[in-house]
């Protein structure tokens, strides 16, 4: 098998799985108590805060670990709306995560939401920002990278522009996290939220920061851990192994990283685009995370894509929705103004530092005898060739 859906969840990294392993078996103590056997627990939370704050550039009582990124995102929207109640007003993005959209849209009617356009590149417009922060705006929460596109918005700038305003700002940068450097001291954040099985962790992990001075209302009431901002016993093992692959991932982008995983992702590109014609970019080429590409493929339904691709062991995304057997188009690409057959000829490959070269000539070969197929089989009216799955 040959895995290009990274920017979907990703292989937890051996030297991770191994830091993990002990507090799965050997080392169970309740993190609270205060014996040695919880004492040990305790600190491997202590060292992992240490590798995330690192990570991040931020300081250890400014990171507060979660069970996902969506939490992570969740928590960020209450705390700043439970910060002023005179301001009910959010201003966020027509291409975010649903994280954000639908739970800001779960605290209506109460609250106002202003979404930023993006143009045909997948990027907001900052002078349109500017103008739609008022005085009763709560919050402006701007997806650093997207998860489908791998676009990435001007984060340092829109922080900036928000800040002058006074207004409080998050990022999701779960698809950022591990592939781009992130330094919460360059950008004038409030929220920022990671995802630790985007960076290969395990799922069930996450973490917000929360800078010195912002403020926090905690979701969950009880026993006060993670310093009064989220109760409930910690799960060390998942943890350690996010601090473990934050470690990772700062060593992956201090060695070159970020330029390895685009030399993949070009490798990828340069394959497919020399062999086939009606290949399109979708977004800006230039503002995108290094590992992701995302094209559409002429005369080609990627529902049928992924069910060639898949039987011969290769595994991408498409970001079409499927409901009831009928596929919809992307709400992100149509955001950007793409037609409904591009949107549903589209498709998503996203690398990791733990794909090699010759899976990503391997995947190329795949994809590319893949569509030949369907374009060869094509109804003459112009509809999908439905292959069984």
């Amino acid at each position: 098998m040959i895995y290009l859906d990274n920017n979907a969840t990703t292989k937890v990294h051996p030297e991770v799985f191994l830091a993990m392993e002990p507090y799965l078996r050997d080392e169970y103590g309740n993190p609270s108590t205060g014996y040695d056997l919880g004492k040990r627990s305790n600190d491997a939370i202590k060292n992992a805060r240490t590798q995330v704050a690192e990570f991040l550039n931020a300081k250890e009582e400014e990171i507060v670990f979660t069970s996902c990124g969506t939490e992570s995102d969740n928590a960020a929207i209450y705390s700043a709306l439970n910060a002023d109640p005179k301001k009910r007003h959010i201003i966020t993005t027509s291409v975010e995560h649903s994280a954000v959209i639908l739970f800001a849209k779960s605290m209506m009617p109460n609250i106002e939401i202003t979404e930023l356009s993006v143009n045909g590149d997948g990027v907001i417009d900052l002078n349109e920002l500017e103008g739609l922060i008022r005085e009763d705006t709560a919050l402006v929460t701007i997806m650093w990278a997207n998860n489908e596109t791998g676009i990435c918005q001007p984060i340092q700038e829109a922080a900036k522009i928000t800040k002058e305003r006074n207004t409080l700002f998050h990022t999701d940068a779960v698809n950022a996290a591990g592939k781009i450097n992130i330094d919460s001291n360059e950008c004038p954040i409030d929220f920022l939220s990671i995802s630790g099985h985007k960076f290969h962790a395990p799922k069930g992990i996450g973490a917000l920061f929360v800078r010195s001075g912002s403020p926090f209302s905690p979701f969950l009431i009880g026993g006060g851990q993670e310093n009064g901002k989220r109760a409930g016993t910690e799960a060390v093992a998942q943890i350690v192994g996010m601090g473990k692959a934050t470690a990772l991932a700062k060593k992956r982008l201090l060695s070159n990283g970020t330029e390895k995983l685009a030399g993949l992702r070009d490798r990828l590109e340069k394959n497919i685009f020399e062999k086939i014609e009606g290949v399109h970019h979708n977004g800006c080429t230039k503002r995108r995370l290094p590992n992701t590409s995302h094209l559409s493929f002429e005369n080609v339904d990627a529902g049928d894509l992924l069910i060639l691709t898949n039987e011969k062991g290769l595994c991408i995304a498409s970001g079409s929705a499927c409901s009831t057997g009928k596929r919809e188009p992307s709400r992100i690409m149509k955001a950007m103004g793409y037609s409904n057959e591009r949107a549903l000829s589209s498709v998503r490959l996203s690398i990791s530092s733990m794909n090699t070269e010759k899976e990503i000539d391997k995947a190329s070969e795949i994809i590319i005898s893949s569509v030949e197929k369907i374009r060869s089989l094509k109804p003459k009216d112009g509809g999908p060739v439905i292959f069984a799955s």
